[in-house]
């Protein structure tokens, strides 16, 4: 007596899961040997799934924090969150290791991603440095760096925008575009002369062009043009910041606790691209953590600036609750 048909589809089912989940047979494979076509192998696998012949379990190791990404990414509707685990992050004299352990994380997202055609945006600061520290060389065809923030501090500095905008475009052998500008500029006057020179409207113009844009979230209580030895800022300036509502910065974009730009007079002191370029980006890739920096990333995200968030389990936590 002939058996059911289904009963010889289900073993039929059985038999290519089998071969595809524990042989690790791929699906050309399996059609070549049970002589079926590679859509039927397709369509008998997605069976098994919906018969619960296949059962799928993911094991997260103990220190994976795959939960607390998944519910940012849905709670500030983020691409991706990555959360590194750091050794007591909310500790000042760990700023250092935080740093360097955020920019190894941004650099494998980095390496990850990166693809044919891509146009890269980067600001400065001293976590991106640690994320340049990390990069192994990988060529890339076609891929273009361009400084997005001009130049802050003094320009022999490693965390300078141009330094790491210049170190980004040789480990991707990519073509480069500096921002030939001070980021920060003593009048309205010099303003308005820089925006006219050929070759900063050429940076700027490129803004539009930005695919993904990597930048650190600044603390106003830790920003060094904000310090007591900065000489980019007048005293007054200072005052004005640090007396507003401003929380934290992306490329020296102040913004409040709730994400809105914060009006002061600096705004026509800067050249860089602005927040509202910001958002226009496919992608922008927040790296940012440590005792200091919550309220910032948690105002940078309110404000829908960052679509990536690398962070440390500490401050993941903190915004998880919030």
């Amino acid at each position: 007596m002939p058996r059911p048909s289904n009963s010889i589809n289900t073993r039929l089912i059985s038999k290519v899961c089998t071969l595809y989940y524990h042989q690790s047979l791929n699906q050309q494979e399996i059609a070549d040997r049970l002589h079926l076509s590679r859509p039927k192998v397709s369509r008998l696998l997605t069976q098994g799934k919906e018969q619960g012949i296949i059962k799928i379990t993911v094991n997260v190791p103990n220190n994976n924090y795959l939960e607390t990404e998944t519910l940012l990414e849905e709670k500030y509707k983020l691409k991706e969150v990555l959360i590194t685990d750091i050794e007591t992050p909310d500790d000042k004299s760990s700023i250092g290791i935080i740093k360097s352990q955020l920019g190894q994380s941004a650099a494998n997202y980095l390496m990850r991603t990166v693809s044919e055609g891509d146009i890269i945006g980067v600001t400065w600061g001293t976590t991106l440095h640690s994320m340049i520290n990390s990069l192994q060389p990988k060529p890339v065809k076609n891929v273009h760096v361009i400084q997005t923030l001009g130049g802050v501090g003094p320009p022999e500095a490693k965390a300078h925008a141009m330094d790491i905008s210049r170190s980004l475009s040789q480990l991707l052998n990519s073509r480069l575009t500096l921002l030939p500008a001070p980021g920060i500029v003593d009048s309205k006057e010099s303003k308005k002369i820089l925006l006219g020179d050929r070759q900063v409207n050429t940076a700027l113009d490129l803004f539009s062009q930005i695919k993904i844009a990597y930048v650190g979230i600044g603390a106003v209580s830790t920003n060094p043009v904000l310090g007591k030895d900065s000489y980019e800022l007048s005293p007054a300036l200072k005052k004005q910041i640090h007396e507003s509502d401003a929380v934290g910065d992306i490329g020296l974009n102040f913004f409040d606790i709730q994400g809105r730009p914060v009006d002061t007079k600096f705004r026509d002191l800067f050249i860089g691209m602005s927040l509202e370029e910001y958002k226009k980006v496919d992608t922008v890739v927040g790296i940012a953590g440590g005792y200091d920096k919550f309220e910032a990333i948690a105002g940078a995200l309110s404000g829908g600036y960052i679509d990536v968030l690398i962070t440390d389990q500490v401050t993941a936590r903190k915004l998880a609750n919030s």
